[in-house]
């Protein structure tokens, strides 16, 4: 076998394991937590019938309409007469994508509880569905990658290329780590079943957060995959002046107590990607956003010379002072407590790098005059 089709097969292989682990886990961690939700419910009408015995059908009643339950209930006498008494908006007694609960009730009688799950098993497989998809387009890029670096005319170049897929993957297996590690516990402590019902919601709420935050982190290292590759990136002219005072405005919409002052050169253009470049600017805003206090000053530069200077600064906390003037490499973490704070990747700053080196240019973090931190890019000019 050639080493070139060796390569494509390792590298399918890895990028379909991580994404059936990952995506695999999180879905039916999420799956059984809808299921888990849906019981919770039939115990909670249950425990009102065992409180009210004497009126069963009542109490059955009261509590699915004042939990506003969309449940079907239905009287079963001992001679297997059923009667409907509520009728959910599609759920059938029997089936099965159906959960269904007997309750006995006096004189041999007893109430059936049923709550369909087809919303829920149709979500199961939508998902399922995306990450096929995701695995197929994951294994696609893979292979583009791969092909490039067989292709590569230079053994120091290919070794080069493949020393930084090998830390890219450790990297985001290393990112990962932590919210799976967390998703992991808390689907532990729910299967025991061993909450009470408070703790039980609020393991829920954290479940759900850090399947959110790994579906944020998977989007931001598919987007840095995206960026390394040798590919083609479609690039158009653009007037960056109107792109960044179009975000700026944005900007002081959500922020408005922010003090942003802008010195612009309307004849900022040059030849990039629309679709990246935004995204570092929202970057940069976004992080000035959420690290710094809302009476913060805020100052946009950027002057068309020879080539184009992009200032972006503020009067914030800024960054340790050992992280100014230092080379962005691989998944470069400056301040792990503000990601979790605000609920973010914290791979920003390795995104807005990435950007500029896909558009030949030079990012560099320093103090800034006004105290905060500085971010300074220098792009070619067309």
């Amino acid at each position: 076998m050639k080493i070139r089709t060796r390569q494509l097969i390792s590298t399918a292989l890895v990028t379909s394991i991580f994404s059936i682990l990952i995506g695999g886990f999180a879905i039916w961690g999420s799956h059984q937590s809808e299921i888990s939700m849906v019981d919770k419910r039939l115990d909670q009408v249950e425990s009102d019938i065992r409180n009210n015995p004497l009126n069963a059908v009542s109490a059955a009643l009261l509590s699915i309409e004042q939990n506003n339950f969309d449940f079907t209930l239905a009287f079963a006498t001992p001679k297997g007469e059923t009667t409907i008494l509520r009728d959910s908006s599609g759920t059938p007694i029997t089936g099965q994508d159906v959960r269904i609960r007997n309750i006995p009730i006096a004189e041999g009688n007893e109430l059936i509880l049923a709550s369909s799950l087809l919303d829920i098993n149709h979500s199961l497989d939508r998902n399922l569905w995306k990450l096929i998809i995701y695995i197929i387009i994951a294994n696609i890029i893979a292979s583009i990658i791969s092909f490039i670096l067989s292709r590569s005319g230079a053994l120091t170049q290919e070794r080069a290329q493949r020393q930084k897929m090998q830390e890219f993957l450790g990297d985001a297996a290393h990112e990962l780590r932590t919210p799976m590690t967390v998703v992991k516990g808390y689907a532990e402590l729910l299967k025991g079943k061993q909450l009470d019902p408070e703790r039980e919601s609020a393991a829920f709420d954290r479940l759900n957060s850090e399947l959110k935050r790994m579906d944020f982190l998977i989007s931001d290292l598919l987007m840095l995959a995206q960026l390394g590759e040798e590919g083609d990136i479609v690039f158009e002219e653009i007037n960056i002046a109107d792109l960044i005072r179009k975000n700026i405005l944005e900007f002081q919409e959500i922020s408005p107590t922010h003090n942003v002052t802008i010195q612009i050169d309307q004849k900022a253009v040059l030849a990039g990607s629309e679709k990246y470049l935004q995204r570092f600017i929202q970057n940069a805003l976004t992080n000035i956003r959420l690290h710094t206090p809302p009476s913060t000053s805020v100052r946009v530069t950027v002057k068309a010379e020879k080539q184009i200077l992009i200032i972006i600064e503020d009067s914030g906390p800024g960054l340790p002072n050992e992280s100014y003037g230092e080379k962005i490499r691989g998944l470069k973490r400056f301040d792990r407590s503000r990601s979790r704070d605000t609920g973010g990747t914290g791979l920003g700053m390795s995104i807005m790098n990435a950007v500029i080196e896909r558009h030949d240019g030079s990012f560099t973090l320093r103090k800034s005059e006004l105290g905060g931190l500085a971010i300074e890019v220098s792009l070619p000019r067309t």
